[in-house]
């Protein structure tokens, strides 16, 4: 066996034991993972806001991407405007076939 490797591998087992030790003396909780706000759903919300009235999932995709200046999925557009129709506090609503608005702005604009 080459001598600096059997050096280094000494080295490691020594560092392994003592990680081992620190980690028994000592023993750290995993932490929780932070909540993951989703892009697209915040960039979704955003167009929707920023055209104050119903549009077709196919325009929201493309104002969307146009938005953050990169193609985005649109799977995950139309991901993001289907798992936030339904349930108590929803963020959108679906006005026709395809069309959608904000939840808040059905009471002011429902055509």
């Amino acid at each position: 066996m080459n001598p600096r490797a059997q050096v280094g591998l000494v080295r490691l087992g020594a560092l392994h034991e003592d990680l081992l030790l620190r980690a028994a003396a000592d023993p750290r909780l995993p932490r929780p993972a932070p909540a993951k706000v989703s892009r697209v759903l915040e960039t979704v919300t955003l167009v929707l806001e920023l055209a104050g009235k119903p549009m077709r999932a196919r325009e929201i995709h493309a104002a969307a991407c146009e938005l953050v200046g990169e193609p985005l999925l649109w799977k995950s557009v139309k991901a993001a405007l289907s798992a936030n129709v339904t349930g108590e506090h929803s963020r959108f609503r679906r006005v026709r076939h395809g069309a959608y608005q904000l939840a808040r702005d059905v009471t002011r604009c429902t055509s």
